[in-house]
């Protein structure tokens, strides 16, 4: 059985109570995660009243609140690093918001209809001027939609049919997204790749059993890796709880990259860069964030007290940062 490795890190994080609702530019919680100060590093949710937090690598234990409304989920960075989208449920309600990592109001990008419920798990385009998300058409219809940062422009670019799909990842090129899907009010046992452009599904693999045995089915997001090559998710298995994958999307095989306690599951991963993913885990009765290298099967503490992690590489980067958790 691998233990988590903490690696030195302190693992007790710096509550931050703002007087206002978000952060002002270049202050906050202090440390290098504030603001216009901040690098690279993460955004996360905290579960016990789900806000948005921004953590600078430079110093995990001074996270910044970018949110004080709570109902926030599965946030996920532009490539530049200068906003974080994410999905905000209030009641029956929803909505898709992005803020500035400098802080300031979230500008809501599009709210949930009669026919659009339940947005959730958003991500951006790799351009930066669309963003991806799953929806709900009525009880049993999971699709996918595509919407442009200002909120205009809304299209749906699969879904309405036997089965439902969630969890949109953009490829590297922007013109295809990977998709989980399963039939209606059933498990998503499928993941698909999807022309963003004609909404032409073609098949990656119907069977995440294929080299464990054991999915089945993924408990919340699949994620393409920065360079195209790979994917990784959380799959159920089942005793009920969710393990973290990695798919390889040439072989279709996929591998579970670690065996913790038979109690803990381990969820919502995304990339940190193409050799190493993150994930949250609650071992130990703590919900944090790990990182860990395809295959090592020993993972890092990353973000204490956080959930739900996506990871921007710094803005000025040469590759121009790496996609981060776009779910």
């Amino acid at each position: 059985m691998s233990r988590l490795s903490r690696s030195g890190v302190a693992v007790v994080a710096v509550a931050v109570g703002l007087s206002g609702c978000f952060l002002l530019g270049g202050g906050g919680g202090g440390g290098g995660g504030g603001g216009g100060s901040f690098a690279s590093g993460f955004a996360t949710v905290r579960k016990d009243d789900r806000n948005l937090f921004l953590t600078d690598e430079r110093d995990v234990n001074s996270p910044v609140q970018l949110t004080t409304t709570g109902g926030v989920s599965m946030p996920s960075f532009s490539r530049d690093g200068r906003q974080v989208v994410f999905a905000r449920k209030s009641g029956q309600d929803s909505e898709l918001q992005v803020v500035a990592v400098s802080g300031g109001t979230p500008t809501t990008v599009l709210r949930s209809t009669a026919t659009q419920q339940n947005l959730r798990t958003p991500a951006f385009s790799p351009d930066g001027t669309r963003i991806a998300f799953a929806f709900d058409e009525n009880a049993t219809s999971s699709s996918i939609g595509v919407v442009n940062v200002d909120g205009s422009g809304f299209r749906k670019v699969i879904g309405g049919s036997a089965l439902a799909y969630a969890s949109p990842s953009w490829f590297p090129d922007g013109l295809s997204l990977l998709v989980s899907a399963g039939n209606a009010g059933l498990m998503q046992t499928q993941v698909e790749k999807v022309n963003v452009m004609t909404g032409a599904p073609t098949p990656v693999t119907n069977d995440l059993t294929i080299g464990n045995n054991e999915v089945q089915g993924i408990a919340s997001r699949i994620v393409v890796s920065p360079d195209g090559l790979r994917a990784v998710f959380d799959g159920r298995v089942s005793s009920g709880v969710s393990r973290i994958y990695v798919l390889d999307l040439a072989s279709r095989m996929s591998v579970r990259q670690r065996s913790p306690s038979a109690a803990v599951n381990d969820s919502a991963p995304s990339w940190l860069n193409p050799q190493t993913f993150v994930f949250s885990s609650d071992e130990g009765g703590n919900d944090q964030v790990y990182r860990q290298a395809v295959g090592s099967m020993n993972p890092t503490l990353a973000v204490p007290l956080a959930i739900e992690p996506a990871y921007v590489a710094a803005p000025a980067a040469a590759d121009g940062g790496v996609d981060g958790g776009n779910p």
